[in-house]
């Protein structure tokens, strides 16, 4: 179809060099113009692939961006919830930002969310019903060893990252046909 159309618009500027030979400079500038339009536009789309296994890609990518982004809100939350219920200590703070800015929550995400982050809130919230008596001891404990299960993932996440980049440089290393030192 796009061919029989742009046979039909040659014929048609023909037609009109033929017959009207004074227009044919109106019709180079008028086609110019619209030539520098359409490239424009089709450079500000930028590369858009329309087939079927890239749009289920992509949806399958979003997908998992938003189950990321949950869990990233989620284990926030509970942690700004503490925050405000309790309080850190500058150090407690330092790591828990580093650990929320860092994702290395996501092997013990689950225990996290699900077991520990719930009963030190409710541990909280009971402790705070009784006016903090007796129960500081165990609050703190709790959340050193919270604290510790931070330090630990923030070192496999690290490590893991570190590992993957020369496992990664090795492969290529491999593919390209050189020997690392």
């Amino acid at each position: 179809m796009q061919i029989l159309i742009v046979l039909f618009s040659i014929f048609a500027t023909s037609l009109l060099g033929w017959f009207y030979p004074d227009t044919m400079g109106w019709i180079a500038l008028i086609v110019f113009v619209a030539m520098l339009f359409v490239g424009y536009q089709e450079r500000k789309k930028g590369f858009r692939p329309k087939g079927k296994t890239y749009k289920v890609i992509q949806k399958i990518k979003k997908k998992r961006e938003k189950i990321e982004k949950d869990k990233h809100k989620h284990i926030g939350d509970q942690l700004k919830y503490i925050e405000k219920s309790w309080g850190y200590t500058k150090e407690q703070d330092n790591i828990i930002n580093k650990f929320i800015s860092t994702k290395s929550y996501q092997e013990t995400y689950n225990k996290l969310t699900a077991s520990i982050l719930p009963q030190i809130i409710k541990l909280i919230d009971n402790c705070n019903e009784r006016g903090q008596k007796g129960c500081k001891r165990d609050v703190s404990q709790r959340l050193k060893a919270l604290v510790v299960v931070m330090k630990d993932e923030i070192k496999k996440s690290s490590t893991q990252k570190s590992q993957n980049f020369d496992i990664g440089l090795e492969v290529c290393d491999q593919l390209l046909g050189e020997k690392r030192v």
